[in-house]
């Protein structure tokens, strides 16, 4: 029988990362001053070894020769086993996958493999049989089922070592279950995909010696195809069998995968909590798997099977809504409640579910069940990893009893303290680790870090010197370990100290270490806390050209970045290329999409990830995602009733309100003015700090929101006396703080105040920058200087003072600070309103270059990433354009506005309302009143009618977080969608949209009903609907009020003329334009009704405002 030969040749066409990012690589960040250039470029430096100094060595054992077993062939029966009998060729040498079509899963699974016909040996025989052995030494990734199927009906006609068969259905099965997880896989193709394996293992048994080790491994298989059809019971009953077959404890690996796929279909088709009852009823034969003590004692083949298997019941029992429930079974034993309870604990341990983790033990306690030491000290460590939980580990450390204070408990008690940066007990907790043993790695750098932490960086260096001094050479003896460095480079990054992280990248290069995930992750969180995006761009790059790759807390770092930058399309792009690379997004990194979408005002991407997050995880949802979730309900501007009831819906859950929950309804209540409920909610939070330990104390945050509430009101004695308490207890006011005090101060635009403001401004300028106890907010594009001129000069700009200005930007430059793009849009504001057409030209430049450099696109975006790359860079300038076009207008400079407009829409930069709305008025101002009207009837106008229209239904189960794709690719046509402009962060616009929002949802029906119990977005989406900033979308006043003079114009027989440069009046004032104006005024009529409606409405509103002054101000009689 002829056969095609299948090899086929691939080509590489991914394009390679270098390529992508090329540019980047190739341009390094500019700095601000020398000095931090020169450390920045040292620290980047040492993050490629140095090819003049040898690597450090390391002894490396030769890889242990596979154990082979002689194996006696024979038609009847065969016995054997490989040693490995899941995933048995994971590690072999992987080649390419040959690309098939796709058939169907049906069509084979009603084709049963023909009867085992033995063919004499053959080139061609040898030659599939090679192809089937490829395929079970891929990558189960790399499997396609359907081609794997058709290499396996193909050797049927040969005889095939019955080793090569296992091995191939191991495969296949393996490559089954990667598909589980995925919901773009039906329950009936796995099921196809079963029965195929079902029938292959079937058919092998009476070719095999019952009770034989190869027995074993055919049950294994047979449980394991069983799940995946959805047969559970006979799966389990399978596995049962396997497990019965007398061998070597570490020659049964196949037992943990069997019961990790058994696991997987249970909660597929029945649920999680369905898991739970099969891991307790299972727990005799789970227990040396899944048990503490037990798990940690293996070794080999079963120590690789026992993780696997926990990475999935771990997972599983995490996404447990509310597993207290199960600690009172009255139908299990109390052995079982209490082992069922630990495993939970381990597995909320193990996904860094710290509160659920506390929650758990303290009920099991609450109901005296024995807890072993072991899980106490778990919960404590993952308690005490999050700096806002480390009250509560603490707590429950001081807990443990005097009897059970061994070497662990010291050891934790030097992990916790030195994370506390509480130095005297970390130094206490190291010297009785002392007296009963050596210190190990972990110890050193646990007392290193509690100097490191508490500030003192000196000391830390001097506790490193000590224990790993340097010899004649110049070498540390004993050699350091990365773990060693941690601490040290970790708390120059928090203090954005860059010299300090550049000296110890040296130190550690000298050492002979490269940097690992976590430096480079530490590395990049130093630059994104500095706003620093080219230096996380190049970094990020660097650190996947040394093969490290990013992990999910080094994506989270830059999500957060971005989602301070406003940056929802890069978010978005590195999203789904950390999914691309296989890492798996926690919580922490969900909440950062989430929140990326929340300061880009994108309600629909919050609701979106939202919804993903409550459907993917069937637990509580974690106070981080409520409070991400809170942000938007006050940035929108919702009423303070809404975010209260969300507030009091957080209390209900073990996820209990944190200082950020807090803040956020302070802030809520002050936008409402409703300053009283702000001060009994801050008296509220002091009596709740006192009652425990935890994430719950007054700070910095809270007493600006309610310092800048009472100024806003004009209470200033009641904002002093917040000011006093801040300075009583010791809490150090940021750059914020001081702005919103100098904001006050600008906004009584007196002569007195703005003195009493610079005078401020200068004793905080002139204390020495290293003696500084304010730093810029992290993650801050702004410093900390920009922070405390800005407003400053803002209130000389409004008091049209540009020679203030410009002295203040002298200061700002002699205290080597740049102007923020807030403060050069000011001073353009400044020039705008004096007519200084010449500074307006001199100073646009500036800004643009600012903003590009602000709104960098390629950073993580390019063509191939997102489906529309038109509105990359966000409305960073939608401000100053919309100044620069009434500037440039105003002066007769038409051309340059056309320019510049084109080359905005090049650049990627989106428009909001109100640059087309100064677009309106320069298009009169340029004497075409015609394209000015089709301006508000084919794009403001269109665009109020999509802000009005009913939204897409909501999907409450996603199968993605991200917001592109549920999009459809946008055409050319402008208009597909509004942007948003949300109130955000200025306070005069939430108060008003508060005020707005409040008075519409009045009228909604059944709006202060509560939601379902489990959906806390469901009012969100509502107010996103009602939104006020839709109004936005509309021509405003000022434009209306051009276009009604042009119509009047018009009818007056007047052509709308061109402003001029130093022209003053009409061009030819007796030429007769009655006939050319009469033809644009009908053509204005014919095509743009709506808007005429609107601007003869707006006609009527001016002639009662004006009365007889109306034909005045606007007739051309």
């Amino acid at each position: 029988m002829a056969r095609a030969d299948t090899r086929v040749q691939h080509e590489q066409t991914r394009k390679s990362s270098d390529e992508i990012f090329c540019e980047a690589q190739n341009k390094l960040p500019t700095p601000r001053a020398a000095v931090a250039d020169q450390c920045r470029f040292m620290m980047l430096g040492e993050l490629s070894p140095d090819r003049s100094r040898p690597p450090r060595c390391y002894k490396s054992h030769p890889p242990l020769a596979r154990r082979t077993a002689r194996i006696i062939l024979t038609p009847a029966a065969y016995a054997g086993q490989r040693r490995h009998a899941s995933h048995a060729s994971e590690g072999a040498p992987i080649p390419q996958p040959h690309p098939t079509p796709t058939h169907s899963v049906a069509r084979a699974n009603t084709d049963p493999p023909p009867p085992y016909r033995p063919r004499q040996d053959s080139s061609e025989s040898r030659m599939l049989i090679r192809a089937l052995e490829r395929i079970s030494r891929s990558p189960r990734e790399k499997v396609d089922m359907d081609h794997a199927w058709d290499a396996y009906l193909a050797v049927q006609g040969y005889y095939v070592p019955l080793p090569t068969k296992m091995a191939f259905v191991d495969k296949y099965i393996s490559a089954a279950e990667a598909h589980y997880s995925s919901r773009k896989t039906d329950d009936w193709q796995l099921q196809a995909w079963g029965h195929r394996a079902a029938q292959v293992l079937d058919a092998m048994s009476e070719h095999i010696i019952p009770h034989s080790r190869f027995d074993q491994w055919r049950l294994c298989l047979l449980s394991r195809s069983r799940a995946l059809i959805g047969d559970l019971e006979g799966a389990l009953n399978a596995l049962h069998s396997a497990d019965r077959v007398r061998m070597p404890v570490g020659l049964k690996d196949g037992i943990p995968f069997a019961y990790k796929m058994l696991m997987s279909s249970t909660a597929r088709y029945k649920g999680n909590e369905e898991v739970i009852e099969l891991i307790a009823q299972e727990w005799p034969s789970l227990s040396s798997h899944l048990d503490f003590n037990a798990a940690k004692s293996q070794e080999g083949g079963q120590s690789r099977a026992s993780r696997s298997m926990q990475h999935v019941a771990y997972r599983i029992a995490a996404q447990v809504r509310d597993p207290t429930p199960f600690l009172e079974r009255e139908d299990w034993t109390e052995r079982q409640r209490e082992a069922v309870g630990c495993f939970f604990i381990e597995a909320l341990c193990y996904a860094s579910m710290a509160r659920e983790a506390r929650a758990m033990l303290l009920k099991m306690q609450e109901l005296r069940m024995q807890i072993p030491l072991n899980y106490k000290l778990t919960t404590i460590r993952t308690l005490s990893q999050q700096s806002s939980l480390l009250g509560y580990a603490i707590d429950m450390f001081s807990a443990v009893p005097t009897s059970q204070r061994t070497l662990p408990y010291f050891q934790l008690g030097l992990y916790i303290y030195a994370r506390q940066g509480n130095i005297e007990l970390a130094q206490q907790f190291f010297n009785n680790v002392l007296t009963r043993s050596d210190p190990d790695p972990e110890d050193i750098s646990s007392l290193i870090r509690s100097h490191a932490v508490a500030g003192d960086l000196q000391t830390a260096a001097t506790v490193f010197n000590d224990y790993f001094p340097m010899d004649a050479d110049g070498q540390r003896q004993p050699s350091p370990q990365l773990t060693h460095y941690h601490p040290i480079l970790h708390a120059c990054s928090t203090n954005g100290d860059q010299a300090g992280m550049t000296f110890w990248l040296q130190d550690m290069a000298n050492a002979g270490l490269v940097p690992d995930q976590y430096i480079y992750t530490i590395i990049i969180n130093s630059y994104a806390a500095a706003g620093d995006m080219d230096s996380v761009h190049l970094v990020l790059q660097q650190m996947r050209d040394a093969g490290v790759q990013p992990n999910v807390v080094t994506y989270t770092i830059i999500l957060t970045l971005l989602a301070h930058r406003k940056d929802v399309v890069s978010a978005d792009v590195l999203f789904r290329t950390a999914l691309k690379e296989g890492v798996a997004p926690d919580t922490r990194m969900m909440v950062a999409l989430m929140n990326a979408h929340v300061e880009a005002g994108s309600w629909k991407g919050v609701i979106r990830t939202y919804d993903y997050i409550a459907s993917r995880r069937k637990s509580l949802l974690s106070v981080e995602v409520f409070n991400c979730l809170m942000k938007a309900y006050v940035l929108m501007g919702s009423p303070f009733a809404v975010v209260y009831k969300l507030f009091k819906r957080l209390e209900q859950t073990n996820s209990k309100p944190d200082a950020f929950t807090y803040s956020l309804l302070v802030q809520s209540a002050c936008d409402a003015g409703l300053m009283n409920v702000a001060s009994d909610i801050y008296y509220d939070i002091e009596e709740r700090a006192l009652e425990g330990p935890g994430n719950l104390d007054v700070n910095v945050y809270i007493l600006t929101i309610l310092m800048a509430g009472f100024l806003r009101q004009d209470d200033k004695v009641r904002a002093k006396a917040v000011y006093d308490e801040m300075c009583e207890r010791g809490i150090q006011p940021t750059p914020i703080t001081f702005s919103t005090l100098l904001k006050a101060y600008g906004n009584e635009r007196s002569a007195e105040s703005m003195q009493y403001a610079e005078d401020f401004v200068k004793s905080l300028v002139a204390v020495p920058e290293e003696e500084r106890t304010w730093r810029k907010p992290k993650y801050d594009s702004k410093t900390a200087l920009q922070h405390l001129y800005a407003p400053v000069i803002a209130a000389y700009g409004k008091m049209e003072k540009p020679e203030d200005v410009t002295r203040l930007l002298q200061e700002m430059s002699d205290a080597d600070a740049a102007p923020s793009l807030g403060i050069m849009s000011a001073l353009l504001d400044i020039h705008r309103r004096n007519f200084n057409i010449e500074g307006v030209l001199d100073l646009w430049p500036k800004i643009y270059h600012m903003g590009l450099e602000l709104s960098k696109k390629d950073w993580f975006v390019n063509s191939k990433d997102v489906k529309d790359t038109r509105d990359v860079r966000g409305n960073i300038l939608c401000v100053p354009l919309s100044i620069y076009i009434d500037a440039l207008s105003a002066a007769g400079r038409h051309a340059e506005i056309v320019h510049t407009w084109t080359e905005f829409r090049k650049q990627g930069f989106s428009f909001d309302s109100h640059n087309w709305n100064h677009l309106v008025v320069a298009l009169v101002r340029a004497g075409q009143p015609q394209r000015a009207f089709e301006i508000v009837e084919r794009v403001l106008l269109p665009l109020q009618e999509l802000s009005l229209q009913t939204p897409q239904p909501r999907d409450p189960r996603p199968t993605s977080p991200l917001l592109s794709d549920s999009q459809v690719r946008k055409g050319d046509n402008v208009l597909d969608e509004p942007s948003s402009e949300p109130p955000m962060h200025r306070e005069n616009r939430r108060l008003f949209a508060s005020k707005v929002s409040t008075a519409r949802v009045s009228h909604i029906e059944n709006f202060d009903e509560e939601g379902p119990s489990d959906d806390v977005a469901c009012h969100l989406d509502i107010l996103q609907q009602v939104s006020p900033s839709w109004g936005t979308w509309r021509p405003h006043n000022a434009a209306l009020t051009v276009l009604l003079t042009a119509i009047n114009r018009l009818s007056s027989g007047v052509l709308v003329k061109p402003v001029m440069p130093h022209v003053e009046g009409d061009l030819d004032p007796d030429l007769d334009e009655r006939p050319e104006a009469r033809e644009v005024l009908n053509a204005i009529y014919r095509d743009c009704p709506k808007t005429v409606s609107l601007v003869l409405d707006h006609e009527e509103r001016e002639k009662q405002r004006l009365g007889s002054d109306y034909d005045q101000e606007y007739n051309w009689g």
